[in-house]
């Protein structure tokens, strides 16, 4: 074929070309008739200079059958038609032709409402969904890609475009492949030499693209349906060269310094963080956990308040924000995959909350001191207290900590700042804490970053403190004593859960075998693994605590991330 079919032309002796209505890297697509039907169709042609290329051909024929394998879904455009004109010699799929526009010109617009962006995801991960179960994974899931359309009752339709370079499981086992748009592909896309820089920098990428890669893809794609923000800005590279530098080498920016936080919904932070860790495994399960995680932030979301003024010193008291009845939306709860273990015949402990007995002090509420909080406060800080529609006190009461009877975590002598919030139906006090252990001043790491849960229905103790590497010096050399102390009396605690997979990665401490499985049922275990949990969680009669190695700062995107773990903790506790 020496140029593009013209109008009028009928191809494969059955669509007659009306009019072009897209084109892109190597494909025209038409608006055509259907000569025998009068039905209107999308009919797809490769373009002149690409008949003769076997890979192009072979991603058309691909399309096609992909197609049939993911079967009908009201939410993935429908392939009608493929094959080979005779005469022009060239490739076509024929599909379902749409009305409306690409979701990337709808971004272009503005921000989406928080309420549409829900129903668009929701249908993107069903779209998703149907397709990975079938095997299939697009790797090149972006705005473009996306149609917005109506359904027969008027109300708005997702369409996922283009499974063109969409990769069959079977085959994503070998490589991973550079096939994608840059600024939407998942690190493992990025080909053999930036997966070996990442190790040589004790980072992860996966060798092959999975449900995960669209996971990435999804992630950005929320980002900039909810912020109006142009394609890859989330990254902030300026140049195609710089984009694996900003992905693999440099931190992973948080969501809110982006854009206007006040366009994203709660804990929106550190649900994209999930969807873009460097390594696959580590994210969402699948593209709808990662959507059901979003949802109920995206449909009960007030509308956004605004931001008092900050002067760049601030010695008056923080803008207080009256409480709410219920807690904010917890974006990632997990769900239950196997039944807990049934409990222990043991006398369960008093469900009261839990309080230091000689001073009867229970969790305090977080009002602001007098005097209020002197020095520059972080506008991120007001937007967090803001959104999470709580109070700040600095300093905080220690008290409540005193009495802790905390296996791993050291006494706490004071607390820097603190906040509460409601999470699952506990109290969660998350505070900056400084510990009074000699050996940690010494190291630089008195200061840590713990969430204190309270709720009756919380019993029985246990604790247990990941086993990764970078939980600091003091922690390091406290888990070599301790195996070391094993060794040499000859009563090792390993095992005491049964489950080798959990205790390769956790130690575990509990008074007797039935109370650790009771206070760390497989339901909690799971969401520790898969959420990647890396700190101490300690259990106590009525309350609960968690430490998060490497944060001990009291920084919007650390509280977030706290909070993210207290809330998948507190939702697999029966």
């Amino acid at each position: 074929m020496s140029a593009l079919p013209e109008r009028g032309v009928v191809v494969a002796s059955r669509y007659r070309l009306e009019s072009v209505i897209g084109e892109g890297g190597m494909a025209v697509v038409w608006s055509a008739v259907h000569t025998e039907t009068d039905r209107r169709v999308a009919l797809k042609l490769v373009k002149a200079e690409f008949v003769r290329d076997d890979t192009i051909r072979d991603l058309f024929v691909r399309e096609a059958r992909i197609a049939a394998r993911i079967g009908k879904s009201e939410h993935i455009v429908d392939v009608l038609d493929a094959g080979v004109d005779d005469a022009l010699k060239v490739p076509f799929i024929a599909m379902e032709l749409l009305e409306g526009q690409g979701l990337d010109a709808r971004i272009r617009a503005g921000a989406v409402p928080a309420e549409l962006a829900a129903d668009l995801l929701d249908q993107l991960g069903d779209a998703l969904e149907q397709a990975h179960k079938a095997g299939v994974y697009h790797r090149d899931l972006k705005p473009q890609n996306l149609f917005l359309t109506q359904d027969r009752k008027g109300k708005p339709q997702l369409k996922v475009l283009d499974f063109g370079i969409a990769k069959l499981s079977e085959s994503a086992q070998q490589s991973a492949t550079h096939v994608g748009t840059p600024a939407y592909g998942a690190p493992e896309q990025l080909g053999e030499s930036w997966r070996n820089i990442a190790k040589q920098r004790g980072k992860t990428i996966a060798g092959q693209v999975s449900a995960g890669t669209d996971v990435w893809a999804l992630g950005l794609v929320a980002f900039e349906m909810l912020t109006g923000a142009s394609p890859g800005s989330f990254w902030g590279a300026t140049t195609l060269a710089e984009l694996p530098v900003k992905i693999v080498l440099e931190p992973l920016p948080a969501a809110s310094t982006r854009a206007d936080p006040r366009l994203l919904p709660p804990h929106f932070d550190s649900w994209l963080a999930r969807c873009l860790d460097l390594n696959a495994q580590n994210r969402w399960p699948s593209a709808r956990a990662a959507v059901d995680a979003l949802l109920p932030a995206l449909r009960v979301r007030p509308r956004a308040p605004s931001i008092p003024a900050v002067a760049p010193t601030v010695t008056s008291q923080i803008p207080r924000v009256a409480p709410i009845p219920t807690p904010p939306p917890v974006l990632s709860p997990i769900a239950q995959t196997s039944p807990p273990l049934p409990p222990p015949a043991l006398a369960s402990p008093p469900r009261a909350p839990w309080g230091p007995p000689a001073t009867g002090y229970a969790m305090p509420h977080t009002q602001h001191p007098q005097g209020g909080v002197a020095g520059p406060i972080d506008p991120r800080l007001l937007t967090w207290i803001t959104r999470w529609r709580t109070d700040l006190r600095s300093p905080g009461d220690a008290r409540v900590f005193h009495g802790w009877p905390g296996t791993y975590l050291p006494r706490v002598e004071h607390v820097i700042r603190e906040a509460r919030v409601s999470l699952h139906g506990a109290t969660v006090l998350v505070a900056e804490v400084l510990a009074s252990d000699a050996i940690r001043r010494a190291v630089g790491e008195e200061r840590m970053l713990v969430a204190l849960a309270q709720a009756p229905r919380l019993g029985f103790r246990a604790a247990v403190r990941s086993k990764r590497s970078s939980g600091g010096v003091v922690d390091g050399v406290s888990r070599g004593l301790k195996a070391l102390d094993a060794l040499l009396v000859s009563a090792p605690t390993a095992g005491i859960l049964g489950d080798p997979h959990f205790e390769q990665m956790f130690e575990v401490w509990a008074p007797s075998p039935h109370e650790a499985h009771a206070a760390l049922p497989v339901s909690l275990r799971q969401a520790l693994v898969t959420g990647g949990f890396h700190g101490i969680l300690e259990r106590f009669p009525g309350a609960l605590l968690i430490t998060a190695f490497g944060a001990p700062r009291f920084d919007p995107i650390e509280l977030d991330r706290l909070l993210d773990t207290c809330g998948r903790v507190l939702a697999a506790i029966p």
